[in-house]
């Protein structure tokens, strides 16, 4: 197996977070962890060889294409891929599917977006380069060059939902719609309708969202086996609106947050930090 994570150009931040390249020899079918995706971001996946399918508890499995753009997944998820796999990924921000490639949710099909479908070229020629390129040092810069252009290409976008969402994130979500609209000057309608074409999701569960991972992030660090004890340290205010939330993200009732082993998301890298994921 061989799993790198790459940083962006300081000009694609902070649309784009990180950059993954996986290659793996196993044959057959390759479970994933459903936490391998996080909550609230969006990726551009590129299939190099096998194939991968998503089935979302609350929706039928689909293929992906080889190329795409993934998210915002809203409910738990099963990944799998049929091996050997190459892979490619691009982890965006909320806004950063809109920002790179001027895509809002008006695009997408369920929880995709074949890019192979798009005006632009450039997703088919980084397909091409990164089949035939044989060294993964060489994937950052072929992943720059392309999100690079498609970035160039992209017309003044509307910027205010970029900082409303920056600003959910700043204060872990714990922003009601009221606070939202008196801070930024819009009726509720409006919010909601500009949030939701931009980022895909409405304002609110993006808040669930931040809040449930920034939680699962904090009850992780005090190391403790059970869940239950820590949860008032939480922005819930009871156990059973966390079990809700949780229910939702994860289709199962929480019990152990210890991190999981031999998941890609704690695979030892030499260059790097952890894959970010939401539970």
């Amino acid at each position: 197996m061989n799993f790198h994570i790459h940083h962006p150009a300081d000009a694609l931040r902070p649309f784009v977070k990180q950059y993954y390249y996986w290659e793996d020899d196993t044959r057959g079918i390759i479970q994933l962890p459903q936490n391998l995706f996080a909550l609230g971001d969006q990726y551009m996946v590129f299939i190099l060889e096998g194939k991968a399918e998503v089935k979302p508890v609350n929706h039928k499995a689909f293929t992906l294409p080889a190329g795409s753009v993934l998210g915002h997944m809203t409910c738990a998820c099963q990944l799998q891929v049929q091996g050997p796999v190459k892979a490619a990924v691009v982890q965006l921000n909320a806004y950063g599917c809109y920002r790179l490639l001027g895509m809002d949710a008006a695009n997408f099909t369920n929880y995709y977006r074949n890019l192979l479908t798009a005006e632009q070229p450039v997703w088919q020629e980084l397909i091409t380069a990164l089949q035939q390129e044989k060294e993964p040092q060489r994937v950052e810069s072929l992943l720059d060059d392309a999100c690079l252009q498609a970035l160039s290409q992209q017309p003044g976008n509307l910027r205010e939902v970029d900082d409303i969402a920056d600003y959910l994130v700043i204060m872990q979500g714990n922003v009601s719609i009221a606070e939202l609209t008196a801070r930024y000057g819009l009726s509720r309608p409006t919010l909601e309708r500009l949030f939701s074409k931009i980022v895909g999701i409405p304002p609110q569960l993006y808040a669930r969202m931040i809040r449930y991972k920034t939680a699962l992030s904090a009850l992780r660090q005090l190391n403790l086996p059970e869940w239950q004890t820590p949860v008032a340290a939480t922005p819930w205010y009871n156990q059973a609106m966390f079990i809700k939330d949780y229910l939702l993200f994860n289709h199962e009732t929480p019990s152990y947050f210890t991190p999981s082993t031999g998941t890609i998301a704690h695979m030892q890298v030499d260059n790097l930090q952890q894959v970010a994921v939401a539970s």
